[in-house]
């Protein structure tokens, strides 16, 4: 065989091979409220367990419920409203393209807690953060009742709200746990 028929055959299996991981997902405040949902998790908890992704959705669905602040009444509306999720206001492309196997499951595994969330409802948690990457995590902590934490994930509620038996899925391990704030009082 000679080496052009070689080069032929490893570029084809190349290409196969990257055709494979090759999705994509365009997300903009004017899909549906499933891919802002999809995005949301796939941007803000690519990498976290798979209640902790859900639980991050859940967020987004008791803000767009809630009638106390003052969040849009929309999924798509929740997740680009401004100084909300970072990844909205980046320079950077939100669409989602897949480039490996990793980025294919973690998209899968996203649909599947957008699947988990919707089917389930908001759980009543407003608020989350990393505590490693958000700057004055401290100043974010004021006013709120930690719930617990998924992966690397905290969830909050407003001073004086009960947090819900589960951060995540319902039923599944990742429940909030009570314990003492640093100002004397009980969190979750």
């Amino acid at each position: 065989m000679g080496n052009m028929n070689k080069i032929f055959i490893a570029l084809t299996i190349w290409l196969v091979g990257q055709s494979a991981f090759a999705e994509s997902l365009a997300c903009n405040r004017n899909t549906s409220s499933f891919t802002c949902l999809v995005c949301n998790c796939y941007h803000e908890s690519r990498g976290e367990p798979l209640d902790g992704r859900i639980a991050v959705l859940k967020t987004v669905l008791t803000r767009k419920e809630d009638d106390v602040y003052t969040f849009p009444d929309t999924v798509c509306g929740v997740v680009y409203e401004d100084g909300q999720f970072s990844w909205t206001e980046d320079k950077y492309s939100n669409n989602i393209t897949t480039k490996n196997a990793e980025d294919v499951q973690s998209l899968r595994e996203c649909r599947q807690a957008a699947d988990i969330a919707i089917d389930e409802g908001a759980n009543g948690i407003i608020f989350f953060n990393n505590p490693r990457t958000s700057d004055n995590a401290w100043k974010f902590k004021r006013g709120k009742t930690t719930c617990g934490r998924i992966g690397n994930h905290v969830f909050y509620v407003p001073n004086g709200q009960k947090c819900p038996k589960a951060l995540g899925a319902n039923g599944s391990s990742g429940s909030s746990q009570q314990k003492k704030s640093n100002n004397g009082g009980t969190a979750r």
